[in-house]
């Protein structure tokens, strides 16, 4: 379920099998979309753990990105760090060590899926390293969005070191809600976006990356069931929902 693992309420960590890291897992990556230049993304990094990207992220201010919660969570800072400014995975760009984590306190089971890491050497802006604001409003159903990330291409395949892209749409609430019944359906700091007939989705290896909206981070890279499978979107982290915590621990508006 997470774009990461299967958890008790049968929710998947990672955005790969239940998009967690495996959507059925939770790990993500990028299905159905096309190569991407990180200067068109400036705000994605890649979350590298013992050395080797694991997850995304995304750059908030000069000394903080955000992630799903489920990338960070049981991990000391020691072994995180963030890779910015490239679109080759593992490449390039500057590096950028965790110094703290800061997990949202009601997060468990994919719900409250987010988290905050500070950087012990500050982001230094450029055309390839740029923040992104957070979205303080909900997405209206049929919203176009855009989710970016290194991650694999399907479920079970290989990931991609060239950043990828894909742009899908806000999915209806209840529709999701339903269609997740089985894994105790979605909740208000969910969204879904995705496409009806489904190959177009975020997929392991994804998870904690950025969905954007009209310029403003909206979603986060959380779970689902599999990857672009039809009557299954990926379920996203509701930036809108949890944007007044992310501002309390951090600063950042």
């Amino acid at each position: 379920m997470f774009r990461l693992v299967i958890f008790t309420s049968l929710f998947l960590y990672c955005f790969g099998a239940v998009h967690f890291a495996t959507r059925t897992g939770y790990d993500g990556r990028i299905v159905g979309g096309s190569p991407a230049n990180i200067t068109n993304y400036p705000y994605q990094v890649s979350l590298e753990y013992r050395l080797l990207h694991d997850c995304g992220a995304s750059v908030i201010s000069v000394n903080w990105a955000v992630t799903a919660a489920h990338c960070t969570h049981d991990r000391p800072p020691s072994l995180i760090r963030l890779r910015a400014g490239t679109s080759l995975k593992g490449i390039g760009g500057s590096l950028h060590p965790a110094s703290e984590i800061v997990e949202h306190p009601e997060y468990w089971n994919a719900d409250y899926d987010i988290a905050v890491i500070k950087v012990s050497v500050p982001f230094e802006f450029r055309e390839s390293v740029q923040p992104i604001p957070m979205n303080s409003v909900n997405l209206p159903f049929g919203t176009q969005v855009v989710v970016t990330g290194w991650g694999r291409l399907q479920t079970g395949g290989t990931s991609q070191s060239q950043l990828q892209q894909v742009q899908v749409n806000v999915m209806d609430y209840e529709e999701c809600n339903s269609a997740y019944w089985e894994y105790e359906g979605i909740t208000p700091r969910m969204l879904c976006a995705g496409v009806t007939a489904g190959g177009k989705d975020s997929c392991q290896g994804d998870s904690g990356g950025p969905l954007m909206a009209n310029g403003k981070l909206s979603g986060i890279v959380s779970w689902g069931d599999d990857c672009g499978r039809a009557g299954f979107p990926g379920v996203y982290t509701n930036v809108a929902v949890l944007k007044n915590w992310v501002t309390s621990v951090t600063g950042v508006e």
